[in-house]
């Protein structure tokens, strides 16, 4: 892991940038005090600051450092990653009001760095320690989402550092899972190959969807709701994977693994607010159906992740198990029905 921000020259870059943010956001009328660092105890993969800064005419604010230069280990894509991440923050959810962390600047210097993304500090709760129906608000706001881009399709246009969820990318996961269960044992790989024989019309069912700006990895612990003041506040974030693809994509992140009637408190939330923001909605069983194609895409993105990452083999019976029971009864109407938006 490279290091957190620590070097003279880093120290006085770091308060540049902080005295740029503060002349934006209070008109030049403040100056700087002191400032605070602190690590975040949310960090989990990037080196993340809580950087508090004092004012000279009273008050301080609270800035969230996200420092891309400083990571456990390298992924694949990051130079990518980081950019995706950079540019939807600065150019896509600033223009939403839809509760996202207000992007107060950056500093980044390709191709060595430094790279680090100042936000707003939102003091919220990943949603993943929260009580059920705050899991049921974070649905709502899939579908708030939905609707303010519906309303606004230009803000998506020429983004093409979004990922895009198409046919393609679909059909590579697909592929890849096949790859990896074939080092594993010609009999898994054959299981997988039988639970996709219809896997055309599951990717015909993805792609036909409604286009918006997706989160990528919608998991109750990159969803933070701030309780105060009222209402609540619900906050994605970790953008990296933000692509132009369909809600229902995110929505099946959230829901994976409720079963009714949780499961339908969750999909009849998302339908109630993409509905009230003027998004046509299939119906609930619709919806149902949808969500479990996106969860079988979810399942083979793991399998495909199997061999490189070595999963335990019981690790990998059960996600073959969970393919096969999906093709085989949340997906039984593939071969007849290929659930358009109406």
């Amino acid at each position: 892991m490279t290091g957190l921000i620590s070097k003279p020259a880093e120290a006085e870059l770091l308060r540049q940038a902080l005295e740029e943010i503060v002349r934006q956001a209070c008109g030049g009328q403040s100056s700087i005090a002191a400032v605070q660092r602190s690590r975040s105890s949310y960090a989990s993969y990037y080196g993340v600051e809580i950087v508090t800064v004092a004012l000279l005419g009273g008050g301080e604010f609270k800035i969230f450092l996200k420092n891309f230069g400083s990571y456990a280990a390298a992924k694949d894509g990051m130079e990518q990653r980081r950019g995706r991440e950079l540019h939807v923050c600065r150019d896509i959810l600033g223009h939403s009001g839809l509760g996202t962390a207000t992007y107060y600047g950056a500093v980044w210097h390709e191709p060595v760095g430094p790279f680090w993304l100042f936000l707003e500090f939102v003091e919220g709760l990943p949603v993943r320690y929260c009580s059920f129906e705050h899991w049921v608000e974070a649905a709502g706001w899939i579908g708030r989402a939905q609707g303010f881009f519906h309303r606004n399709p230009g803000l998506l246009n020429g983004r093409d550092y979004l990922l895009a969820h198409d046919a393609p990318f679909f059909f590579s996961v697909a592929e890849r899972a096949q790859r990896a269960l074939a080092q594993w044992s010609p009999g898994m790989s054959e299981r997988l190959d039988r639970a996709l024989c219809c896997y055309d019309g599951v990717v015909d069912t993805m792609t036909s969807q409604p286009k918006t700006l997706v989160h990528g990895a919608y998991r109750p612990g990159q969803i933070l709701l701030r309780r105060r003041p009222e209402p609540p506040r619900i906050c994605p974030v970790d953008w990296e994977l933000a692509a132009i693809g369909s809600s229902f994509y995110d929505l099946a992140f959230l829901a994976d693994g409720f079963k009714p009637p949780r499961l339908d408190d969750v999909l009849e939330a998302y339908r109630a607010e993409a509905s009230h923001s003027g998004v046509p909605v299939p119906d609930l069983e619709t919806v149902k159906y949808i969500v479990a194609c996106y969860r079988l895409h979810k399942v083979l993105t793991w399998l495909s992740h199997s061999a490189d990452r070595k999963f335990a083999e019981p690790e990998v019976v059960k996600l073959v198990g969970m393919a096969e029971r999906l093709a085989g009864g949340e997906l039984t109407p593939i071969g007849g029905m290929k659930a358009r938006a109406p």
